[in-house]
């Protein structure tokens, strides 16, 4: 191929490999593109990266635009499955709780003997376990996300009105004076 040398390989496995592994973090286009640029030493700017991502890269032809963007839309779309998937199940894990929490703690102290310190000596150590509680916020947003019954419940409890709307209140002084003139006509 005559001309400038290509940057990257579009046409290789190396680049959307990486957009996946990089869309598996959690990064967004605007990370990714940076990333990119530090992953295969030479620069690609965020706005570069969503025209070959939306297949409207100026230096491509029609067809590796079709091409090359469905791919990196495959890649970003994949990786952002899997680390959604992986986000759904610690939260869901989280919210049920049970799960256990180890901790150690060491108690060092250095000692006096004859005068002089010694060096630190381990007193006391304890290991706890301790299970985690249900998370009663987390299961409630889960359920809402994901029960269309509880989501319905929810919503519905939001649309009643509050017995707060017809409680009594203090009448302004306006109208007090309207009230009294209605009674007064009245009788």
């Amino acid at each position: 191929m005559a001309g400038r040398p290509r940057k990257f390989d579009y046409d290789g496995d190396d680049f959307y490999d990486e957009i996946l592994a990089l869309a598996m973090q959690g990064l967004n286009d605007a990370e990714i593109a940076d990333a990119l640029g530090d992953r295969f030493g030479e620069s690609l700017s965020p706005e570069r990266f969503n025209c070959m991502k939306n297949g409207k890269y100026e230096a491509w032809t029609k067809e590796e635009n079709e091409k090359r963007s469905e791919r990196i839309c495959k890649a970003l779309a994949r990786g952002r499955r899997k680390i959604t998937s992986l986000v759904r199940g610690a939260y869901l894990k989280g919210a049920l709780g049970g799960k256990k929490v180890k901790s150690k703690t060491v108690v060092r102290r250095r000692l006096r003997v004859d005068g002089a310190y010694t060096d630190d000596e381990e007193i006391q150590t304890s290991e706890t376990e301790t299970e985690m509680p249900y998370n009663m916020q987390a299961l409630a947003t889960w359920l809402y996300n994901h029960d269309a019954e509880w989501r319905a419940a929810t919503n519905k409890k939001r649309e009643e009105p509050s017995e707060e709307k017809d409680a009594p209140r203090t009448l302004t002084k306006d109208e007090a004076k309207e009230l009294w003139a209605q009674l007064d006509n009245e009788y």
